[in-house]
């Protein structure tokens, strides 16, 4: 596949990020994103497609429309964007996305309150770390002895995993862990850091992660599965000391990363004030966008108008780490609140998405068949 074929079906290309929420200055890129019908050959055969970005001269991303429309009803807050990008960014559109548009608050739930705060507290967990390197970088790369480990884990990997499961549910709040679990059952990926954020102890959250991350497409049977009698105590002892070290490790991997990836002006922005205030910028916007969805069901790409002028000036540095900590922890209760009592419908209309998909996909190749069948006939013809 090419960018001549993508570009050709594509029914759907704008301007996206920092120009789209009104928040971009001098320095900001040109991001730009579509949706693209592909061919019969990739829904009949055993070809696949997901999304294009060979592009060598623009950053652009072009998803198939059965990945976007996944996605939008996922409620992921960078796709559910280009279903409410202002029209000054369009690029291009067509009937059949204009159909997608029209249809939009069927993807609205409140699962924006997991998507939306899971985005903005893994922008805070970025900022946090990158603080912490600033201000307290690792001394040195970690070495298995430094955590009492042997030179070699006694430990396959398997079995690691197994002891992870058996063992989170000590880092659990006093009688929480059936409220966690229920809700782990339907959570994945982007809602994974917030449900961390509710009910694991503060001063475990870190390593929890991390022992979720070894398996972290398991789901909630396999902790049910696994009870605190599946190996001895001496080897959960051992298991914590392997993921300790393993934390450490990847921490140190992401320290190393930082340095050599910085971004010159972020790295100054962070010089000067202590922390990402670009990833605040965002943290604060995904926030906000967040409350607006679960008390009126409105998604307010476009800030101008709202709080664009607060936003840069929150990048400029207006707001220290310790008000940005303190806001995110704010809204996060307020949306537990606003959980329990929006209007909003629990989860998006899956079967009327579908049908719309179906009816926009049917409507595209069929034209896209027609037009074939008439350039043929018309080639034919002018020999």
């Amino acid at each position: 596949m090419d960018h001549k074929y993508v570009d050709k079906r594509t029914i759907f290309e704008t301007i996206v990020g920092s120009q789209a929420y009104g928040t971009s200055n001098e320095f900001s890129d040109i991001d730009k994103a579509g949706v693209m019908i592909p061919g019969k050959e990739y829904f009949y055969s055993m070809r696949k497609f997901e999304q294009f970005s060979d592009y060598l001269d623009e950053d652009k991303t072009i998803y198939d429309i059965r990945k976007a429309v996944t996605l939008i009803a996922d409620n992921n807050p960078n796709m559910m964007d280009l279903l409410w990008i202002p029209e000054r960014c369009i690029i291009r559109t067509t009937k059949h996305w204009d159909l997608l548009r029209e249809n939009r608050d069927l993807f609205v739930s409140k699962k924006c309150r997991y998507t939306f705060a899971g985005y903005a507290i893994a922008q805070l967990e970025r900022i946090k770390t990158h603080r912490k390197f600033l201000l307290d970088p690792p001394k040195g790369k970690p070495e298995r002895a430094d955590f009492g480990l042997k030179p070699t884990s006694i430990f396959p990997t398997a079995q690691l995993k197994a002891i992870v499961y058996s063992a989170i549910g000590d880092f659990l709040i006093q009688d929480s862990k059936e409220d966690f679990l229920a809700e782990l059952d339907g959570v994945y990926s982007d809602y994974i850091i917030p449900m961390f954020t509710k009910y694991i102890i503060e001063s475990k959250r870190k390593l929890a992660i991390e022992y979720l991350q070894v398996g972290v497409k398991s789901q909630a049977n396999t902790l049910r599965a696994l009870g605190p009698s599946y190996i001895k105590e001496e080897y959960l002892a051992e298991a914590e000391k392997e993921l300790l070290f393993y934390h450490a490790s990847k921490e140190w991997e992401r320290y190393v990363d930082w340095q050599k990836t910085r971004n010159v002006k972020r790295a100054d922005l962070e010089a000067k004030f202590g922390y990402d205030t670009k990833h605040a910028m965002h943290l604060i916007r995904l926030c906000r966008m967040a409350l607006e969805i679960m008390e009126t069901g409105q998604v307010n790409v476009d800030r101008t108008n709202i709080d664009a002028e607060e936003l840069k000036a929150i990048r400029n540095g207006s707001m220290p780490f310790e008000e940005v900590e303190e806001y995110s922890k704010k809204v996060d209760l307020k949306l537990d609140e606003l959980y329990k009592s929006s209007k909003l419908q629990k989860s998006p209309k899956i079967e009327k998405i579908i049908d719309l998909c179906v009816k926009i996909c049917d409507n595209y190749l069929n034209r896209i068949d027609i037009l074939t069948i008439f350039m043929h006939v018309m080639n034919k013809d002018f020999r």
